[in-house]
């Protein structure tokens, strides 16, 4: 080819070649460079290509998927149009004598061409490359797009004319690949119109019908679309004048755009045989091309300008096989790829919306986990405050009558717990607006306080203690705190009259053990069982905070007192907690090593 190839034309080649390498760092300078070796074509006809070297114009379809991959900004909505503008050029250099190599009628295309003749195949040739242009653009486009690291870095990716293509194409999709079919049929018969020769003239649409057949039914009916073409080639392999001649053999072509619409849409075994059996139909193609007595005479090397010698033979017959090899799997793997592309995108899209229902259900539980927390902190001030209030109440009700001066006494503790509860439920909500995991905080030195309180309000408290104390949390201490509280309030409140406690502390464990029993005389309402108590807000909390503390707790009727109620807790110290979560930490350290060992 290069041969046969003028020095000036050979610069053309290379300056395509320059401007695919700018295209990434110089979008704009590599098109201006297309455009100024497309009129010195125009315009030189020394730098023209010849009936070998025209394939060189196959170098702008890279170029126009780079531009496409790799233009930004504005340059995305200029470039189309400049690269259509280009096509129609190499259409007028293909197709028009007077811009061709030699000057000579039917260099290219090999028919004469009459001014009534000119129209139609410069309407067709230059419709075909504007849409095969358009396309590899828009194909770099989407690669573009389809790349999340690259996306993150292009500004503002969707370009106007993309955006309208899509918008306008995404309700037509259906009717794609039949469109794509009558487009195909329709074109090849106005180019081969009065070019039929001796061949029998039905031969040419019979043929290339089904081959469009085979396009428009590629979608809805994959192993139609696969069997037609074989159904073509068995027909030429026996009827001479089906075969295909020196202009009409890229019809051929539609194998690869079957097999590229079967990668991309079917399902299931049919998609991974249509590879292996357009790998067999380029074989009978290649055949059918290039052997002379299934070409009538002619085959691929007289197309080119060869002989038809034994070893131009073989050599045309390995050439196009590899070049026809290369082209089908390449169809099939970008079919492939835009259906790997398709099933990511409805990932992507199902995905987004798991994470947006997993999001929203993680605000409503966290919305109700603090509704929970403010519940439970609300009941434990205000359930321990009411028990004391009310008890004061009824006391100084009670005894009033007999004795005035108490009734002063207790007024004073019903204020002074108000003022307590008070106090709690405005850290609370302080809290609450400061920082949403905070609240009040009472430690183990207000337990006594808490004692006092309740003894004031007619409890009989027996405090025990044993050991030293050891070092427990700011939230463990604030456990112990509500447990006891809610234990001796429930002894308050549910023990009958008379109601008595009994506190044990015990610091000799690996933790604080606790015991809250309570007794009372029975009640005069039997249905006020003190077992019914113990499904209520107030157990279920201090379950939970023992729980969160790192121990546990138990509540039972106590069965070695009548009426009376054991409460009993655990609360490890916070070396204990630590040693307990290192320890299943460490023994997983030792496997690992072991087993790598």
């Amino acid at each position: 080819m290069i041969a046969y190839t003028t020095p000036y034309a050979f610069v053309i080649v290379v300056g395509f070649a320059a401007a695919i390498a700018l295209s990434r760092v110089a979008t704009g300078a590599s098109l201006v460079l297309v455009g100024v070796l497309l009129a010195a074509q125009l315009l030189f006809w020394p730098a023209r290509f010849n009936a070998l070297s025209w394939s060189a114009y196959l170098m702008l379809l890279v170029f126009a998927t780079l531009v496409g991959f790799h233009a930004a900004r504005r340059m995305r909505t200029v470039a189309p149009f400049v690269l259509v503008l280009y096509a129609a050029g190499v259409s007028a250099l293909l197709v028009l004598p007077r811009f061709s190599a030699t000057s000579i009628d039917g260099l290219i295309n090999g028919k004469h061409l009459s001014s009534v003749a000119l129209i139609p195949d410069l309407l067709v040739c230059g419709s075909v490359a504007a849409l095969i242009t358009f396309g590899f653009w828009y194909l770099g486009v989407q690669l573009r797009l389809e790349s999340p690291a690259l996306r993150t870095v292009w500004e503002d990716t969707a370009s106007p004319i993309v955006s309208s293509a899509q918008r306008m194409l995404l309700p037509l999709r259906p009717a794609l690949e039949p469109a794509t079919a009558v487009a195909f049929y329709v074109l090849w018969i106005i180019a081969e119109s009065g070019r039929s020769g001796s061949s029998p003239w039905p031969s040419f649409p019979f043929t290339l019908g089904l081959f469009a057949a085979s396009i428009a039914v590629a979608r809805n009916y994959p192993r139609v679309a696969i069997a037609l073409p074989g159904v073509v080639l068995a027909i030429q392999l026996f009827g001479i004048p089906t075969r295909f001649s020196s202009t009409s053999w890229p019809v051929y072509f539609a194998v690869l755009l079957t097999c590229l619409i079967v990668s991309a849409t079917a399902e299931g075994r049919i998609r991974w045989l249509s590879l292996p059996i357009a790998s067999v139909y380029v074989a009978v193609i290649t055949t059918l091309m290039t052997v002379p007595t299934l070409s009538n005479g002619y085959g691929w090397t007289s197309w080119v300008g060869g002989g038809n010698s034994s070893d131009d033979i073989i050599k045309s017959f390995a050439g196009v096989f590899v070049v026809g090899l290369l082209l089908t799997a390449a169809a099939w793997f970008i079919g492939f790829g835009l259906r790997a592309s398709q099933l990511k995108r409805a990932a992507d899209t199902k995905l987004g919306a798991t994470v947006d229902e997993l999001r929203s259900a993680e605000i409503d539980l966290i919305v109700a986990s603090e509704r929970d927390r403010i519940a439970q902190d609300v009941h434990d001030i205000m359930a321990h405050s009411l028990a004391v209030i009310i008890a004061q109440a009824d006391g100084a009700r009670f005894i009033g009558p007999q004795r005035p001066d108490a009734i002063s006494e207790s007024l004073g503790r019903i204020a002074a717990s108000a003022r307590t509860s008070l106090a709690e439920v405005r850290m609370l909500i302080e809290s609450l607006v400061e920082d949403p995991d905070g609240h009040s905080n009472p430690t183990l030195d207000n337990i006594d306080e808490l004692v006092q309180r309740m003894r004031g309000a007619g409890l009989t408290i027996t405090t025990n203690r044993f050991g030293d104390p050891t070092l427990l949390t700011s939230g463990q201490q604030l456990a112990v705190y509500r447990i006891v509280q809610e234990s001796l309030t429930n002894a308050l409140k549910h023990a009958g009259a008379q109601p008595t406690a009994r506190l044990t502390l015990d610091w000799r464990g690996p933790g604080l053990a606790l015991t809250v029993a309570s007794t009372g005389a029975p009640r005069q309402h039997p249905a006020s069982n003190v077992r019914e108590h113990g499904h209520c807000r107030g157990l279920y909390g201090m379950r939970e905070r023992a729980r969160l503390a790192g121990g546990w707790l138990t509540a039972d009727v106590d069965d070695e007192a009548p009426g009376g109620y054991l409460v009993t807790a655990f609360v490890p110290t916070a070396c204990v907690v630590e040693q307990e979560t290192e320890a299943p930490a460490e023994a997983a350290l030792v496997a690992a090593e072991a087993g790598s060992r």
